[in-house]
């Protein structure tokens, strides 16, 4: 926010904790950013005459992020319109572990939501992202959604999500605690 960024948003499991997200805000010493719901605001482009929102916390639910309108408007697109292309905002996953499903077992298929997650994530390629969850590595499968680790991809030893699975799973345990030696070093 101090450093001209004045739109955010905020994803979690539930519509009450954006009380939560509320007090988080105040205990920084963020008392002026707003908290807009966005399960209480029409389909329609957030920025516009009739809502008004220009800045500030946009809160959203996992249900949320994947509902769609009559006419076919997503949650998704109202967000990234919103955003704009060359956001370089906040996004916060509280609870991010309702997108693990991103990559299932096999014979399964992967889940709206960890399918949205991801694809607000692309669309979005300037935004810094905040992943939040106690159980969020609790099999190496889970971590598919968290693309912007830096753990596969380009400047990495691993080329993609399924190569770095690979590896985690052919290394066990002890390839998780290096990952996780690794992630707490940088």
């Amino acid at each position: 926010w101090q450093q001209g960024r004045h739109k955010a948003v905020w994803v979690s499991v539930g519509s009450d904790l954006k009380y939560d997200a509320r007090r988080d805000l105040d205990d920084v010493g963020a008392k002026c950013v707003q908290v807009h719901p966005l399960n209480k605001l029409p389909y329609s482009k957030l920025d516009s005459k009739a809502i008004g929102i220009k800045n500030g916390v946009i809160f959203v639910t996992y249900s949320s992020l994947i509902a769609s309108s009559e006419r076919g408007r997503s949650r998704l697109q109202q967000l990234v319109q919103w955003c704009g292309h060359e956001f370089d905002g906040l996004i916060v996953f509280d609870e991010c572990h309702k997108a693990k499903n991103l990559i299932p077992d096999a014979g399964s298929q992967p889940t709206r939501t960890g399918k949205a997650v991801l694809e607000i994530q692309e669309k979005l390629p300037e935004a810094r992202v905040v992943y939040c969850s106690a159980t969020g590595a609790s099999e190496p499968r889970n971590l598919g959604y968290m693309v912007r680790l830096g753990l596969w991809g380009d400047g990495t030893s691993f080329q993609d999500f399924p190569q770095f699975l690979g590896a985690l799973e052919k290394g066990g345990v002890g390839a998780l605690e290096l990952v996780a030696m690794d992630m707490k070093a940088r």
